[in-house]
């Protein structure tokens, strides 16, 4: 099944988005108590984590921080090879062959900061590159996916509180021109403004909720400009 992929590297933390073709409608769903079942099991096959990348030689290593799915068995772990100006991803403990090709954008500004909720504890990675931004927000500290597969953790559920707390981590690309959402894992956040300011060091605020600056990378004030 094809998908549609984005991988935004920072410094060191990467935001990756993974959300599968076949999508449904959203547009009249404005928030989790609308979402149908067939909704919801299509929410339940995206992916997406977030963390840090690091590379010897040609041997990376996506160390996962937050993650949509559950946890997989093995690290993730590949090889990474250029062939021409395509980057190839060879799988090293699991099959898997991938291929990457590089926006025609700047890449600049570049940086990159890990959060927590001042409130909640709930951790979250905001990364910047040239003109786009991802976001990854994990989900309320407590929260485990237990069974191997997200949709399996939904038909586990108890109600629909329960299934709204799993699938509550949202994964969000945007342009940093207005800072607007254009793919979301919670669909109703596309076409949201991402309202980012600096509250005082070391916190900054989301939406109006204060998150601390637990690590940052490259030039801060790259998330208060366009």
């Amino acid at each position: 099944m094809s998908s549609a992929v984005s991988w935004l590297q920072g410094p060191e933390l990467f935001v990756d988005l993974r959300q599968p073709a076949a999508r449904p409608g959203f547009c009249l769903v404005p928030g989790f108590a609308q979402l149908s079942i067939a909704a919801e099991t299509w929410l339940a096959g995206q992916q997406g984590f977030a963390g840090s990348f690091h590379v010897a030689q040609n041997r990376a290593t996506w160390q996962r921080e937050i993650d949509y799915q559950p946890p997989g068995p093995t690290p993730d772990e590949g090889t990474l090879s250029w062939e021409g100006k395509t980057l190839v991803e060879t799988g090293l403990h699991s099959p898997y062959l991938e291929h990457w090709h590089e926006a025609a954008q700047p890449n600049h500004p570049c940086a990159a900061l890990r959060l927590r909720a001042a409130q909640t504890g709930q951790a979250a990675i905001l990364v910047r590159t040239g003109p786009i931004f991802m976001l990854a927000r994990g989900r309320a500290p407590g929260i485990h996916l237990a069974a191997p597969s997200l949709a399996a953790c939904l038909a586990g559920a108890a109600d629909a509180t329960a299934r709204q707390a799993l699938l509550d981590c949202e994964i969000s690309r945007g342009t940093a021109s207005g800072w607007v959402i254009n793919a979301s894992t919670l669909p109703w956040r596309e076409g949201q403004r991402l309202r980012l300011s600096l509250d005082r060091p070391g916190r900054l605020l989301i939406d109006g909720a204060v998150w601390e600056i637990i690590h940052e990378e490259g030039q801060i004030d790259a998330f208060t400009t366009a």
